[in-house]
């Protein structure tokens, strides 16, 4: 999701919560165990405005052949951020979709897919489409904090405050909440599953690693304005309404329990496309 598409009211955008520096600090962690090479062709997937793209840009060394990035986003206004970003002659902006990613770019020898595996539908399909983009012993590595394991022990008990403090605000201002499942834009999975989608379209055995980050109220406010988690969280609440809601749904459950952070987890996955085709 640093790369989700940036539609709509900025106000309700990624951005914000990926401008905190943990955020920073997963995406560098995953770009730097990728095992790029300075001669890589790298893609960026669903690379938004580009704050990944620069952290794949330092690992390359930009007068050697074959050092190359694709950065791919589905959003036009994402890529025009990125290029006004960027100024890198090696780095090729791609607009397009994960769901056809190996007829959008040549193969490659990494494929970085940072924050946005959760907002993929039908997972099998585009981790079979990054494992035809790489080339044999090619790695895919990828992030998220939208995964069934991303509360730690203990935590849950916040975030059912955090949406009945919200809901409760909501009813003194008129407004009901119907409740369901998650948005389906959010598909969360377990560590389980994520390994055995990887496995079934060829790749090897994955390294998963468990990232545990604080967040502050103020980052949690910044997800609770974003469209997705509002959609999630409040099924058919207007945006501007929603994101009001949570936020003052933060401070009363903050205060109640008196905390002063949330730790939550990220799960990062590097996987390698087998050198020998019948491996994996």
């Amino acid at each position: 999701m640093e790369g989700s598409p940036i539609t709509g009211d900025e106000r309700f955008s990624f951005a914000r919560f990926a401008g905190h520096p943990f955020f920073k600090q997963v995406n560098a962690w995953l770009v730097s165990h990728s095992q790029i090479h300075a001669d890589s062709a790298v893609v960026d997937l669903a690379c938004g405005p580009g704050a990944v793209t620069e952290l794949i840009l330092g690992e390359l060394d930009e007068t050697l052949p074959g050092a190359c990035v694709y950065a791919v986003d589905p959003s036009l206004s994402a890529l025009e951020l990125a290029r006004q970003r960027i100024r890198s002659r090696i780095v090729h902006f791609v607009q397009g979709t994960a769901e056809r990613l190996a007829t959008l770019v040549p193969q490659v020898d990494r494929v970085v897919f940072a924050n946005a595996v959760h907002l993929i539908a039908d997972k099998a399909t585009v981790f079979d489409q990054i494992f035809r983009s790489l080339r044999p012993g090619g790695v895919l590595a990828f992030n998220t904090t939208f995964f069934h394991g991303a509360y730690p022990e203990g935590t849950q008990r916040f975030y059912k405050l955090w949406v009945l403090r919200a809901m409760r605000w909501l009813v003194t201002q008129g407004h009901s909440v119907t409740r369901g499942a998650k948005a389906t834009a959010m598909q969360w999975l377990t560590v389980e599953q994520y390994r055995d989608a990887l496995r079934s379209v060829g790749f090897a055995d994955p390294v998963i690693v468990m990232h545990e980050k604080p967040l502050s109220a103020e980052s949690l406010q910044d997800i609770g304005s974003f469209s997705l988690f509002i959609e999630g969280a409040l099924p058919g609440v207007p945006l501007e309404i929603g994101a009001e809601a949570l936020r003052r749904g933060v401070e009363e459950a903050f205060e109640e329990l008196k905390l002063t952070n949330v730790p939550r987890n990220w799960l990062q996955v590097v996987v390698q496309r087998p050198l020998n085709p019948t491996a994996g």
